[in-house]
């Protein structure tokens, strides 16, 4: 199977029928042989949780009946189907052929074991059905599995009739009424406890009888990748009227409460709500703001983007330009310098200045706002610059990552915003996303590398591969950037290395970058400083896009908010390992803004932390991490088990993914770009 393709089990309709028969113990055949494959395929052999074990004694057996009652024996059922872009697995996808067209058939069904569920009042996608917090309304969850299925899979890409979706809630009826008010779809339809039968006729209507699945299976199991967008490429297609992202889960219902606040904004007596995004890296964020961007665009509304980096602001404009029509660069060039701004720039607005401003990469809000571009009477006025952004808009949205600040003056957190909305007499909703869509989709990952850097108060674990994420160790810098450039020449893949500020970092001479990063005999350049400008050397503000970027080391600043398929990072001698963890040394560091006597030990220890997380959660494929420190080398030879020494991967069947429209649609989309500008 492909790498970044999961699934438990498959097997024909025919072969699930004696594992669906109860044999007088806890669970069903069926179920104990998914939780033993659950456990061989997940790191730790951790258990599944209760209630996914209950859907698979109780919601599964439902399916297989279905089928067998109407004939479909050799229907190909694939259990707990995922792909790294997925948040979550989609429950079941039954593959065949159609009775009537003869092709390739699938349907993906969601299960629920809901007996009772309630839409909410406000957000037409949220349901209450009894957990701490809403959940995506089902009928959408699994549209999203369709038309995430379509855009990234090979046999499905500019097939959608192929696939279509069902939520199936076999334990509810009249209790679960107000769920039917969202519109069905080709992608996505609703059947309870009484309507069985009609969930049966659908199965005939899309599978055949008798026809074997394996091929449909096989085409579907072994699929052709296309890889989802970089940042950068996403931004630069929001003037499209067709979704960059098939937002899924928790991101759909934060896109749909954004929605609802636009819509509502003027309402009577209404108080301004603000809207606080909350997600770990590769969590999602930037779909979100794409899709925020595209969607608010398409309909007419002002929406701004900010954010606190200059790096990623002066990509996205670059991004706007690239995608704009020839002989409108200029006209492009002026309206992207309006629509994407930086955080500094909001204090002299009138309050309410804007409908919507998407504050992107929030950890990086500061305290006051400042620089020569900030006016005198704005800085003099003193109000804290997450107020200045507050006001500013009628629906201010906020997206962030707690662990993800920088410098001293970042004081972007959750609790930090919910107080400042508080301050300026606004209502505010906080919402989480718990998915991860990098890493090949790897939340252990994630999880682990908080672990390794005691950002959670826990032992570090060694890391357990789990099939997505390939971690390495290297033993020189030099066997990490040859192992890089081997996957850039052989597998196309995109590749860098990056360091933690540790050396010093000196404008050019000579027209020639100094070779600063010195470990051994080993000697590379950091990146370019911002404004220097030199022949075959990327800007700073492009180092992460532009192919000759790899020649050069990238710091924390020009690598937050991209991502990479192979990352290579050099922890350097502020962080080392002593007594079962990491330390900081703050007299290692060359990071200016850490190195005043009025930042304390805390901020560095926690700053330096937050810039390793960083640049070790920039992977999408695989990374190689390599310590200057032998005692940190050795620490981590028991924690990694992987070195790139190592036979590589296959190479990975994937393709970069291209805007997903005709030509004749792509002519709507010119002339959108020509009515934006």
């Amino acid at each position: 199977m492909p790498v970044g393709i999961h699934l438990l089990l498959r097997k024909s309709a025919a072969e699930l029928r004696p594992l669906i028969a109860p044999v007088g113990r806890d669970h069903l055949p069926l179920t104990e042989r998914l939780i033993n494959e659950y456990v061989q395929s997940h790191p730790n052999k951790k258990d599944p949780d209760k209630g996914l074990v209950a859907s698979w004694d109780h919601s599964l057996p439902d399916v297989v009946e279905a089928l067998l009652a109407r004939g479909l024996d050799a229907v190909e059922v694939l259990i707990e189907f995922s792909t790294p872009g997925m948040a979550g697995n989609a429950d079941v996808i039954l593959a065949g052929q159609n009775p009537t067209t003869k092709d390739l058939s699938y349907v993906v069904v969601e299960l629920k074991q809901w007996h009772k569920a309630v839409v909410s009042p406000n957000n037409p996608i949220a349901v209450d059905a009894g957990y701490p917090s809403p959940k995506l309304h089902p009928v959408r969850q699994v549209q999203r599995y369709c038309e995430y299925l379509v855009q990234h899979l090979a046999p499905l890409r500019g097939q959608r009739d192929r696939i279509t979706g069902v939520a199936l809630l076999h334990n509810a009826r009249h209790e679960v009424a107000s769920l039917f008010d969202l519109p069905s779809s080709p992608h996505g339809r609703l059947y309870t406890m009484d309507q069985l039968g009609d969930f049966e006729a659908f199965l005939a209507s899309r599978l055949e009888s008798g026809a074997p699945g394996g091929r449909a299976a096989d085409l579907l199991c072994q699929a052709e990748q296309y890889e989802a967008p970089s940042s950068n490429e996403a931004f630069s297609r929001v003037g499209s009227p067709h979704p960059v992202f098939a937002l899924q889960k928790e991101q759909e219902i934060a896109f749909q409460e954004v929605q609802q606040k636009v819509l509502t904004r003027r309402a009577a007596g209404s108080r301004k709500k603000v809207v606080i995004i909350q997600g770990g890296p590769g969590s999602g964020k930037t779909a979100v703001a794409v899709e925020l961007l595209r969607s608010l665009k398409q309909q007419g509304h002002q929406v701004v983007h900010a954010s606190g980096s200059r790096s990623f602001t002066t990509n996205l404009r670059q991004a706007a330009i690239d995608a704009a029509p020839h002989g409108k660069k200029g006209v492009a060039a002026k309206q992207a310098r309006k629509d994407y701004r930086y955080f500094q720039q909001f204090g002299e607005l009138e309050e309410n200045a804007l409908e919507v401003l998407i504050c992107d990469e929030a950890h990086r809000v500061r305290a006051k706002s400042d620089g020569r571009d900030v006016k005198r009477w704005v800085k003099e006025r003193g109000l804290a610059q997450a107020d200045e952004l507050i006001r500013a808009a009628e629906v201010p949205v906020f997206l962030l990552d707690d662990w993800q600040s920088l410098r001293p003056d970042e004081v972007g957190t959750v609790d930090y915003l919910v107080e400042r909305a508080e301050a300026c007499d606004c209502d505010w909703e906080v919402i989480e996303l718990p998915g991860m869509f990098r890493a090949e989709g790897s939340i252990a990952f994630r999880e682990w590398v908080t672990k390794l850097l005691s950002l959670k108060a826990t032992t570090v674990p060694v890391w357990a591969p789990d099939g997505r994420i390939d971690v390495r160790l290297a033993e020189s810098p030099e066997e990490m950037e040859a192992f890089l450039r081997e996957r850039i020449e052989k597998e196309g893949a995109r590749a860098r290395m990056t360091a933690g500020f540790c050396w010093e970092w000196k404008k050019p001479k000579k027209g020639e970058l100094l070779l600063e990063v010195r470990i051994g005999g080993w000697h590379r350049a950091w990146n370019a400083k911002e404004g220097v400008r030199l022949e075959d050397v990327p800007e700073s503000s492009q180092w992460a896009t532009d192919p000759r970027g790899f020649g050069q080391i990238g710091c924390i600043y020009t690598a937050q908010n991209f991502e990479f398929d192979w990352a290579g990072v050099i922890i350097g001698p502020d962080l080392v390992w002593k007594d079962n963890g990491f330390t900081v040394d703050r007299e290692k560091t060359h990071d200016g803004k850490l190195r005043r006597a009025s930042v304390t030990d805390g901020q560095v220890n926690r700053l330096v932390r937050h810039a390793y997380h960083v640049l070790l959660t920039r992977a999408r494929n695989g990374i190689v991490i390599y310590s200057e420190d032998e005692h940190t080398r050795h620490a981590l030879r028991k924690l990694i088990t992987g070195t790139v020494a190592d036979s590589p991967l296959a190479k990975r069947v994937k393709k970069k993914l291209p805007p997903y429209v005709t030509k004749a649609e792509r002519k709507v989309d010119e002339q959108l770009a020509i009515e934006f500008d």
